[in-house]
Order: C-alpha cells, then sequence, then structure tokens
C-alpha cells in the first residue's frame, strides 16, 4: 500500500498524547468519612473493574477513529500491476489533412476526434498537440477547446520523418511523455507510416464508413479551330451512379454535363468556352464522398499578341509566313533603317545574315537579352569576325571553323521545349534536311545536330544561333517540317502567358504582361478573402512572379497592379489526398493500435489504474465513531 500523502502519517504521532492521559492518573480522588462501609466493599471493587474496561474500549476506538481519519488524508491506495509508468505529459500529433473530410460512423473524422479528446483528458492533465500547420505546446484542454473546435483542414500533411522530429522537438527535457499520433495513415507512394515504430508512438488509426469518392483530377485546355475547349478529367472510386458536371465564369453558368461510371472509373468531359473571352471560373461536382475535390478552378486569359522584329538585308519572307497577325506583331527591317526603339519594344529579336555589328547594335542587344528578350541569329554565308567577337565577348559561344561538307540534320532534341510538344513519337524515317555550309558552335545547348555530332541549332540562356545561313542555296531547311515550330517555339519562349490553373504548395512561375505603366509597381495578388505580394522579377516586357506556400486556400485570383487587373491566376489543390488507400494494420504490429480516440484513452485508464483505498478509511473512521457512541450510551 503507498500514500499519495505520505507526509500526513506523522499526525499519528498525536494519538500518543491521549494515551499519555490515561496512563496517568492526573485526577486525585478525595477520601470521605462514612459509618460502617463494609457490606459496601464487594460493590465498590465491582465499580472501579467495570469503569476501567469501559474507559480502555473508549479510547481505543477513539485511536482507531483518529488512525482511519489520518490514514485517509494521507490517501492510500494499491498501485496498478502495469509495470510502466504513467505518462507525466502527452504529445499528440492531429492529422487535419483533407482525407480527415471523410465520415465515419459518427460523423467527419477530424472533428469527432476532436470532440472526443475533449471528453476524454483531465483538465488539469498537460498536454502539446500539433496539426500539419499548428502547434499548442504545454496547455491544457480545457484552455484552448474553442479553438480545436475551429481546426480546418488543409492540403498540407507531415511525412513521417517529419513527426518524428516534431515529437522529438516537443519532448526535449521530458522523458516521461507518451506520443500519440491520430490519423487515418493514408497510404502515399513516397511516405511509409511503418517508420513510427522507431519511436515509442501510440497510433489511433480512423477509418472511414465508406470508400467512395468522386474527383476531379485535372483540367487543360486545347484549341480546335479557332475554339478553345476545356477538358476535365474525372475520377470515381467505387461510385457507380451518375452526378452533374457544371462549369461556371464568375456566377455565370457556361456549360453543364452527366458524368456515368457505370461502365468506366474515369469520364473525360470537353466543355465549348466563349470566344475572346476572359474567364475565370470554377468547375463543380456534387458528389457524397470528400469535398475539398469537388470544386476545381480556372482561369483563361487572352494571350497578348508576340513582338518579332527581324532585323536583315536578305528576303524575309519565310518569316512573315510563319508570324501570322493573330499571334503575332510581325516587322522586318534592314540594318541601315533600323529604330533602336524597336529593339525595346520587341519580344523577340532575329539576326538574319548580318555581318557588320556596330557598338550600338552590340550594346542594345546585349541589353534586350539580359532584360529577358529572345534573341535568334542566322549567320551570313561567309565568315563573320564581327558576328564570332559579339556571340564570344556578350554570351561566351564560340562561333569558329566555317566549313564547306554537305551534312544531314539527324538529331532532334525531342525533350527541349521547343518541340516538346511537336512530335507524338521520335521519328526514325524522317526526311532530313541538308546543309551544304556551316559554322562550328561550342559553349552552348543543342537542339537541332548534324549528322557528325556537331550543332545545327545552338542555345545558351535566351539567345538561339544557327550553325549557317538559312538561304535556300546552303540548305533545304526553309522546305523542312521542322521549321515552323522551330521559329514559332523559339518566338514564344519568354511570351507571357500562364497556365489555366497552379497547384497549392508546389513552386510556380507565372510570366505577367506589363507596359511600362506597370513596369515599376509591385504586382499583389488577391481576391475577396486574402491577398499577398508574391516573388517577382521584372523584365522588359513582362514580370515574372514565383508562388509556393501561398496562397492557402484554392479560388480564383487577380494580379493587381494599382487596382488595376493585369491577369486573372487559379489555384487549386493537390489530389493526392482523394486516393482512399490506407496503411494497413500489419504495418503497425508492433506498435500499439487502436480505432478511436475513446477506446485509447480507456485502455490507458484501465492499464494505470489504481485502487484507492482512503475511502474504506474513512468508513472504518466513522464505524469507530459509532461503536464509541454506543459505548459510551449502554456499556454501564
Amino acid at each position: 500500500m503507498l500514500f499519495k500523502h505520505p507526509s500526513v502519517l506523522y499526525a499519528l504521532f498525536a494519538l500518543l498524547i491521549p494515551i499519555f492521559i490515561h496512563l496517568f492518573k492526573l485526577r486525585k480522588f478525595k477520601k470521605t468519612a462514612f459509618t460502617n462501609v463494609a457490606f459496601l466493599e464487594k460493590i465498590r471493587l465491582q465499580t472501579r473493574k467495570s469503569s476501567q474496561l469501559k474507559k480502555w474500549l473508549v479510547l481505543c476506538s477513539r485511536l482507531l477513529l483518529l488512525t482511519g481519519l489520518i490514514i485517509a488524508f494521507a490517501e492510500p491506495y494499491l498501485p496498478s500491476s502495469s509495470k510502466q509508468q504513467e505518462p507525466d505529459k502527452y504529445i499528440i500529433y492531429l492529422d487535419n489533412s483533407f482525407s480527415m473530410q471523410a465520415k465515419g460512423t459518427n460523423g467527419p473524422l477530424l472533428k469527432r476526434a476532436i470532440q472526443e479528446l475533449i471528453e476524454q483528458i483531465d483538465d488539469n492533465q498537460t498536454i502539446s498537440l500539433f496539426t500539419n500547420t499548428e502547434i499548442y505546446k504545454d496547455i491544457r484542454i480545457s484552455e484552448v477547446q474553442n479553438e480545436l473546435m475551429d481546426i480546418n483542414y488543409v492540403a498540407e500533411q507531415l511525412t513521417p520523418d517529419q513527426l518524428k522530429l516534431k515529437f522529438k522537438q516537443l519532448s526535449k527535457n521530458n522523458n516521461n511523455t507518451a506520443f500519440i499520433a491520430i490519423s487515418d495513415f493514408q497510404k502515399h507512394s513516397n511516405n511509409s507510416y511503418a517508420n513510427l515504430a522507431q519511436l515509442p508512438v501510440d497510433l489511433i488509426k480512423l477509418s472511414p464508413q465508406e470508400l467512395k469518392n468522386v474527383v476531379i483530377d485535372s483540367l487543360s485546355l486545347k484549341s480546335n479551330n479557332n475554339e478553345s475547349i476545356l477538358e476535365i478529367l474525372v475520377t470515381s472510386n467505387k461510385f457507380n451512379e451518375t452526378i452533374p458536371l457544371s462549369v461556371f465564369n464568375g456566377q455565370n453558368l457556361i456549360g453543364k454535363a452527366e458524368l456515368n461510371f457505370m461502365e468506366n472509373n474515369k469520364q473525360k468531359i470537353e466543355i465549348p468556352l466563349p470566344k475572346n473571352t476572359n474567364i475565370n471560373g470554377y468547375v463543380q461536382i456534387i458528389s457524397p464522398g470528400l469535398t475539398y475535390d469537388n470544386k476545381r478552378f480556372f482561369s483563361v486569359n487572352m494571350p497578348p499578341k508576340t513582338k518579332v522584329l527581324v532585323i536583315g538585308n536578305v528576303d524575309n519572307s519565310f518569316l512573315q509566313k510563319i508570324y501570322t497577325n493573330e499571334e503575332f506583331e510581325y516587322k522586318s527591317t534592314t540594318l541601315s533603317n533600323l529604330n533602336y526603339a524597336d529593339i525595346n519594344n520587341s519580344n523577340c529579336i532575329i539576326i538574319n545574315q548580318i555581318s557588320d555589328f556596330s557598338s550600338a547594335l552590340k550594346q542594345n542587344l546585349a541589353s534586350f537579352t539580359s532584360q529577358g528578350g529572345i534573341l535568334s541569329i542566322i549567320p551570313p554565308a561567309n565568315e563573320s569576325n564581327t558576328l564570332a567577337s559579339f556571340l564570344k565577348q556578350s554570351y561566351t559561344i564560340e562561333l569558329s571553323s566555317y566549313t564547306k561538307v554537305p551534312k544531314k540534320i539527324t538529331h532532334i532534341s525531342f525533350a527541349h521545349p521547343i518541340f516538346k510538344n511537336v512530335f507524338s513519337k521520335k521519328i526514325t524515317n524522317f526526311q532530313y534536311p541538308i546543309v551544304k555550309e556551316q559554322y562550328t558552335i561550342k559553349n552552348t545547348q543543342k537542339i537541332l545536330g548534324l549528322e557528325d555530332n556537331s550543332t545545327f541549332l545552338a542555345q545558351q540562356n535566351n539567345v538561339f544561333v544557327f550553325a549557317s545561313s538559312l538561304d535556300e542555296k546552303i540548305t533545304n531547311f526553309q522546305k523542312s517540317p521542322l521549321i515552323v515550330p522551330c521559329f514559332y517555339n523559339i518566338a514564344k519562349q519568354n511570351t507571357p502567358t500562364s497556365k489555366i490553373s497552379y497547384l497549392i504548395n508546389e513552386p510556380n512561375e507565372i510570366n505577367i504582361i506589363s507596359n511600362q505603366q506597370h513596369q515599376d509597381k509591385v504586382l499583389h495578388i488577391k481576391n475577396s478573402e486574402e491577398q499577398f505580394i508574391p516573388l517577382q522579377q521584372a523584365y522588359r516586357n513582362f514580370v515574372k512572379i514565383s508562388t509556393s506556400n501561398i496562397p492557402q486556400k484554392a479560388g480564383n485570383y487577380n494580379v493587381v497592379s494599382n487596382d488595376s487587373i493585369l491577369n486573372y491566376i487559379s489555384y487549386n489543390y493537390s489530389t493526392k489526398e482523394s486516393n482512399l488507400v490506407y496503411e494497413d494494420n500489419s504495418a503497425f504490429e508492433n506498435t500499439r493500435l487502436s480505432t478511436s480516440v475513446t477506446s485509447y484513452f480507456s485502455d490507458v485508464k484501465a492499464t494505470f489504474k489504481i485502487k484507492e483505498l482512503w475511502k474504506w478509511f474513512l468508513i472504518f473512521a466513522l464505524a469507530f465513531l459509532a461503536i464509541e457512541i454506543l459505548l459510551l450510551k449502554f456499556l454501564k
């Protein structure tokens, strides 16, 4: 038997006081003379003996009464049978990722777990609780009850390694700590919660009641006969019903469809979009599973025309056919008629067979490329020292060894952005163009290569250089199928374009067109609920903004400068949480595993439960009080 307050037992020494009083007869008896008392002698002796017995019985009952009270105040108990020590502190991980929206037997998994934590944890128990985004350190559950009830779902989820690090940080300088992880333990390809077995962590695995879900997996935009079409991929998980799909531009409905997953768990829907219209909209479905993936936002901005400037003293008609008026602002000029202001206003400059580079031209071109402009150089049909000198001094590109040996263009870099989406597959029976004369190019990336493994089209950052003139006397490249995607995509390399949507918590780079009025202004991204300033870098005709961990909430946003909307932009959550596949219980075989918060704490309380005895000693004290009363009243 142990005591919670053993110091109270010192009061037992006070029991010696009544014993001493009883042993020492402090009361003096007075003798009174009385005639002929011989016949009373026998009665007097009998009365004295009975009086002494009653006093000893009363003394014992009082001593036992006081002993019972003192021991009761010391709170005696019998320890639990468990050899483990009850933890002084609990460190709890509460998963608030989107998959915890799934409904269990008593409602959404997260909300039910919070309610049970509030009910099961004692008010005087110190805990530290952390979610995927928040930390509540050394608190009592009653202090943060309202905050816990308001915890929202987030797109982030801590990995097992991050969980271990968090547990170690919060348990610093406290060895007697219990670790608890509350989650549905969704299965991801790159994470395994079985690694948590390295820590003495208790797992509470919450399971949804049904594994049904429909998710808008992706959105993409394609063009068909100058018509923009929104492609929507919707995936079903064990859901065999028909559900409606709606497409909105703001509050206006612009498309509807019905999804039927009876035969296929994937449905691709195509919705035509209004022409020549900026769209800031979303796609919505209604499904009984998770709710965060029932809505996906997208934006379509009218693309600006790419400004192309061609400088050369030769025929440029083949370029004019590529750069049509629908997508480009094309301008061609000779070197003698060049207006240097046009360089500053262009997105792409093509130098076609210029032999002499003046200092002014070199300086303007170098400034143009340093600000993000695209420069493409087609060398003249004879060796040019000024061109080679300009490329080496400004870009460290070596142009040398002009030879007149016919070669085929046999190498195509299919993974390069210029040709990435041009070919559906790698071509082996291609009719390769022939080049009769060429330079040797070094210190560059090869896009097109010759049969001797030398370079025909080279790139260094935003500068593109051909190894030879494109004159028809030297090469038949102008008649090759390669020429259109080659020049078209070179000009589009820095055209400010944006995707129809971006993912939250992933690195995103977006080019926003800006004129001189907004060039030096700070761009903001905002909507009715959130506003922030992204990382941004200004170039000649556009601003590159970068986002990763902001914004926090999916939705449609505006890119704003001085309250003027420059661009529409949309952010969505990743759909990896929509995969309702969970870790198998066999992965946690060496760990205490519970299926609910209530069952876990019930087991813990049973494990460390002690048998308290103070009530019994209080009953004993009351019993001896009753015995004393009976002795005084009835024992004569």
